[in-house]
């Protein structure tokens, strides 16, 4: 089983994110004009798990055997410049069920789900005006992993969750008013939750999402009003 993400490397990135939405205005006002656009974004992904969420529900000790997921979110981003940017967001992953039969209980499912409140860092290549923008995005936040299901031994039936904490990378491009990307999510933690072994058991619960994101400008941007 691959090693959980030490807690103070986790602690380290979650306080870097911060630091940086706190030093970063003053440092990009005069680039930014000192009003820079806010945005809202919409977004939808295909999730595909790995580690113990993709492994083999009957094979392995901590697998749930989930092939794929839906991912749904939001953020608010508020620019710094026509590049640098930090946003707030949540999202919701919902994974497509395992379902299966068994003897005793008759049909059965294991439904794995995550709650994910984080802050991103962005930063946009060229100019505003280029077609095609590419960008690099690093994250952090608090995830909520939720199980519902049975024991491997379908002896009992339970609802678990806890909390964690996560972080990803992102890179993608943007084309008008969306934003198409892949994000690589770390969610590793150590419970005592979920499959009953008798030990406290290292999960990894890290996927790969396939993200497109449609952006809601709600302040006009300085430059428009210049033109006109």
């Amino acid at each position: 089983m691959p090693a959980t993400t030490p807690k103070g490397i986790r602690i380290r990135i979650c306080a870097c994110l911060l630091l940086a939405m706190v030093l970063l205005p003053a440092a990009d006002r005069a680039e930014a004009g000192g009003n820079p656009p806010s945005q809202v974004v919409f977004e939808v992904g295909y999730v595909r798990p790995f580690g113990d969420l993709a492994d083999d529900f009957f094979t392995t000790e901590l697998g749930l055997g989930i092939k794929e997921g839906l991912e749904l979110g939001f953020r608010w981003r508020y620019r710094f410049s026509e590049s640098l940017s930090i946003s707030p967001s949540f999202h919701f992953i919902d994974y497509k069920n395992f379902k299966g039969e068994n003897e005793g209980i008759g049909a059965y499912r294991i439904k794995p789900t995550t709650l994910k409140y984080s802050l991103e860092l962005m930063y946009v290549l060229f100019d505003a005006d280029t077609t095609v923008r590419p960008f690099v995005a690093v994250s952090a936040g608090i995830l909520r992993n939720r199980v519902e299901g049975y024991w491997k031994t379908f002896e009992q039936a339970f609802d678990s969750s806890l909390n964690t904490v996560g972080y990803g990378g992102r890179a993608g491009f943007l084309i008008g008013g969306f934003e198409f990307s892949a994000v690589y999510n770390v969610n590793r933690f150590d419970t005592w939750r979920f499959f009953n072994t008798g030990y406290e058991e290292s999960y990894v619960w890290d996927n790969m999402v396939f993200r497109v994101g449609w952006i809601i400008p709600f302040q006009k941007n300085r430059r428009e009003d210049q033109e006109r």
